[in-house]
């Protein structure tokens, strides 16, 4: 395993397209940008808090001063990612959009989102063009930063505004644009009720909290819940999707897929702040759970299953350590 000083050069010096230093487990060996590259290492299962940091930037919005970047997972071509992001208590920044779509998942602390105060376990989904802000951290806060791209912050068209939540979310484009619909100011998943998993394949003991779903590609961010002593069953299979989990609290033992060997399945138990990211079709399981867990889970489509082991012949192998 590579050492954690490790670390690669970002691709451009354009301030636009930059993307912060990737840990090496994340970069693997290849060379050629060909999407995520599967993360998934004891390292990874284990903690990403030891994850190299860097400035964090995005054009007119934070700079380095106020912002610190962990890469979990990342695409080096388009700036899709998955980014541990520390914002410093006192940062602001003015009414804007993005230009590409923004998940945003607050781990600790309480940053404001023009008149949304999200804190610990809350969600923001924020659609590309969907004015926003401003913002401020009103504490030191840790969040996971989720664009589907590099983005852009655009603040020109609002510069004349009063800085103040009414005039992001009044704003022509907040109400009227086509991807208001999908805009989500804000969730507390402490508020929402638990529903099923919508997976048949999953024992009682497992439910969900839908944070969002895209009913035409299937793409779908939620909150996995386990009770204590939750067993998944003696099976082995694989999803028709990329799936990425960080976990919130708790564990979770298993035999996992590492990325540095995928098809020999190795035991390890994935701790609190511990995370995988993980390619379609990659063979993983069985799971259970000693203290119960609580999971922040994304898929770029509908996590259906295939099976491909179902028996006792697996039995004694899978569940010792």
């Amino acid at each position: 395993m590579a050492k954690k000083s490790d670390r690669n050069s970002t691709l451009s010096n354009d301030k636009d397209n930059r993307l912060p230093l990737m840990h090496t487990s994340v970069q693997g060996s290849q060379s050629t940008p060909i999407g995520r590259k599967h993360v998934e290492s004891e390292e990874s299962l284990n903690s990403v808090l030891d994850f190299p940091k860097q400035d964090f930037q995005v054009e007119n919005f934070i700079t380095g001063k106020h912002g610190i970047a962990q890469i979990l997972s990342a695409d080096e071509a388009t700036g899709e990612s998955t980014q541990r992001v520390h914002l410093s208590k006192g940062w602001t920044a003015p009414i804007g959009h993005f230009t590409e779509n923004i998940e945003i998942f607050v781990l600790k602390g309480r940053v404001k989102q023009g008149g949304f105060p999200l804190r610990d376990l809350s969600y923001s989904f924020i659609p590309a063009g969907v004015p926003t802000g401003p913002w401020v951290a009103e504490e030191n806060t840790v969040l996971l930063w989720m664009p589907d791209a590099t983005p852009t912050y655009v603040t020109d068209p609002y510069a004349d505004l009063p800085q103040i939540g009414e005039s992001s979310v009044y704003h022509p484009l907040a109400q009227t644009a086509s991807a208001v619909r999908d805009y989500i100011p804000i969730k507390e998943i402490r508020s929402m009720p638990w529903e099923s998993t919508r997976y048949d394949y999953l024992p009682p003991g497992a439910a969900r909290r839908s944070l969002r779903t895209n009913t035409e590609t299937g793409r779908d961010t939620w909150i996995l819940g386990l009770v204590p002593m939750f067993i998944e069953g003696n099976f082995l299979g694989g999803h028709p999707t990329t799936e990425e989990a960080y976990m919130l609290t708790g564990n979770l033992h298993g035999h996992w897929p590492m990325n540095d060997d995928p098809f020999n399945r190795r035991y390890w138990e994935m701790k609190q702040d511990g995370y995988f990211w993980r390619p379609a079709h990659v063979p993983h399981g069985p799971f259970w759970t000693d203290t119960g867990s609580l999971l922040l889970f994304r898929t770029k489509g509908v996590l259906g299953y295939n099976w491909m082991l179902h028996n006792s012949d697996i039995g004694q192998q899978n569940f010792q350590k």
